[in-house]
């Protein structure tokens, strides 16, 4: 008994004994050596190391055995294998393992392009890092690093640099000299301050701050004109400088920090996502509002907001506007007429004229309860088959002018008189949404405003679009004809150049209208519910830009192959169609597997 326990105890020490380089040094096998250099590539990714092995940063020189070994395979010319002709090392992946520091050989790496050492130990860096001066992305993020060497920022290659969850207290204002810096993240460190040089990464697109302690962002922030995402939220800043010369500035993130006022982003005209949530803003800047028509997410709950604007209604791409748990006691009536909204939320508020039964019901019954404010009705009038509006329901133009909108929701119109569209045009509105009614036709008022940039008509009974809407809507970026009775386009609508997004769902399509597949600028198409049988690849790839691409619910017996090329989508959706191929199981898995199992059935040629 005693023998065998000891025998056990032997076996415990010998499991849980203190890694040895040697231990290390065997993860690299002469397999891996021999890939890595075929590839250029070498993962040792989560292999428990707490060194890296010797061999790794000599890897690209030829060993004395080797060497001989080559002498003898020259002389075969049969040898296919070639195993000598080697990339050198581009990519290399250290990440989740013990590593604490990094030893000075990786000079020798030289060519390195992409260097992975996420979830380490590492205290610090050697000098030599600066050598790695082909090096275009590197994370360093989750290990315990308190500042970077001087010599780092010798790396003027670098594209991304991954620092986040380190111990960073202070950043130099070097880090100016990384001047081709496209991403940078620095969340979860301990900076108080950011250095002037920061300024210099002009072509930064994405920052990431959050979850520091700093209290102010430095004005020179502003130089970054490239900047389309900035998240400096979960810190402690008390004000921010104008931020108006963003303008390619998409999502910008600050909530869960101190400020008192809203920030001025006054500029930021290609804004789409705006966090404010846990400060304590006291009121909406109605002074900011005209410049965010791309607006679409704003979040302010948890603040001390008690007056929500009527100038609210210029935000008319909105659509998610969280206020709750402000001090709100009345919502504006005209926020039933913003064209987009979707989610609006306002619990938490006192709010007195909205029912807290109605509140508890959600978005649509608010919008509903909304726009009968604004527009009280009998239900038997709001039934009538083909109702035209008393002149007084309809916006005036100063109204207009202020929201740049055109809203008739829901009015059940059979028609629009021409002195709206009259009205629309002086007051040069962006937005025209006629969704809801019972339109059967587009009559040539609405060709004078020009300025439309978002035409909505969907819930309609048209069967035909003019041919006028393609050449006089010139500056169209989304065009919604869903759930009408069309079956063809006009040849105009290939001349929307500005157009991003077209929804054409829920009509009778028996094919893509040929016009489509002009709109050269086109990221959203959605076709959804028709009677389409086909699918044209090489007219869509005409569509370079074509990101979503919803033909669910037509009547598609087969899916081309070559669909799988068409590497720019990010959405694609076959579901409810009649093909056999792909199965359900595999439109399930989402669009890059389906793309995957398209391109796979490619025919081969040789």
């Amino acid at each position: 008994m005693k023998a065998g326990r000891r025998k056990i105890n032997n076996h415990l020490g010998s499991v849980f004994r203190a890694r040895t380089r040697s231990d290390d040094n065997s993860e690299l096998s002469a397999e891996l050596v021999v890939n890595a250099r075929k590839s250029g590539k070498l993962c040792l990714s989560s292999r428990g190391l707490s060194s890296v092995p010797d061999q790794v940063w000599t890897i690209n020189e030829l060993t004395e055995t080797e060497l001989k070994d080559l002498q003898v395979d020259l002389r075969n010319s049969d040898n296919q294998s070639k195993w000598w002709e080697y990339e050198p090392l581009k990519s290399l992946d250290l990440s989740s393992n013990s590593l604490i520091k990094l030893s000075e050989d990786v000079k020798y790496l030289a060519d390195l392009v992409n260097c992975d050492l996420h979830d380490n130990l590492l205290e610090s860096l050697p000098e030599e890092i600066g050598c790695l001066v082909k090096l275009r992305k590197l994370n360093l993020s989750s290990n315990k690093l308190r500042n970077l060497p001087c010599k780092f920022f010798n790396l003027t290659e670098l594209r991304c640099l991954d620092l986040k969850s380190n111990l960073i207290k202070e950043l130099s204002p070097k880090i100016g000299d990384l001047v081709m810096l496209e991403y940078l993240n620095l969340s979860n460190n301990e900076l108080t301050n950011l250095p002037t040089g920061l300024g210099y990464l002009v072509r930064l697109i994405a920052l990431d701050l959050n979850h520091n302690k700093l209290k102010e962002l430095p004005p020179d922030v502003m130089s970054m004109r490239a900047l389309k995402k900035l998240d400096a939220s979960n810190n402690r800043l008390e004000v921010v400088p104008s931020l108006g010369e963003l303008r390619k500035i998409e999502r910008l993130d600050l909530h869960m920090n101190d400020l008192s006022s809203f920030p001025d982003v006054r500029g930021c005209t290609s804004l789409q996502e705006l966090f404010l949530s846990h400060n304590s803003i006291t009121e909406i800047d109605v002074n900011c509002l005209e410049s965010l028509g791309q607006l679409k997410i704003l979040n302010l709950n948890n603040n001390e907001v008690e007056v929500l604007p009527d100038e609210i209604i210029m935000l008319i791409s909105v659509e998610q506007l969280d206020l709750s748990y402000n001090n709100i006691s009345a919502i504006p009536s005209c926020v039933g007429k913003m064209p987009n909204l979707q989610n609006f939320v306002i619990d938490g508020n006192r709010v007195k004229n909205i029912r807290q039964d109605i509140v508890r019901c959600g978005t649509p019954r608010i919008m509903k309860h909304l726009r009968q404010t604004i527009n009280p009705t009998n239900t038997e009038t709001m039934n009538s088959p083909l109702r035209v509006c008393n002149p007084n329901t309809f916006p005036d133009k100063y109204t207009m002018r202020n929201a740049k909108l055109l809203s008739l929701v829901g009015q059940n119109l059979a028609e629009v008189p021409e002195e709206v569209f009259e009205n629309a045009k002086e007051a040069e509105v962006t937005c025209v949404d006629l969704s809801r009614n019972k339109l059967q036709e587009l009559t040539d008022g609405l060709a004078g405003v020009t300025t439309a940039t978002d035409l909505k008509l969907s819930y309609n009974l048209l069967t035909e679009v003019p041919d006028w809407l393609g050449d006089s809507l010139v500056r169209l970026r989304y065009l919604d004809l869903s759930k009408n009775l069309l079956t063809s386009l006009p040849a105009s609508i290939g001349c929307l150049q500005f157009l991003i997004e077209l929804n054409i769902s829920f009509n009778k399509f028996a094919e893509m209208p040929e016009c489509v597949y002009e709109v050269s600028n086109l990221e959203i198409l959605t076709a959804n519910d028709n009677k389409m049988s086909s699918i044209n690849v090489p007219a869509l790839s005409n569509l370079k830009n074509l990101a979503n691409l919803d033909l669910s619910n037509n009547n598609i017996t087969y899916v081309p192959p070559e669909l799988g090329t068409l590497n720019n989508l990010r959405m694609l959706s076959l579901s409810g169609n009649c093909f056999k191929q792909p199965r359900q199981a595999t439109l399930m898995k989402g669009t890059e597997e389906i793309l995957a199992y398209l391109r796979n059935r490619i025919p081969q040629t040789y």
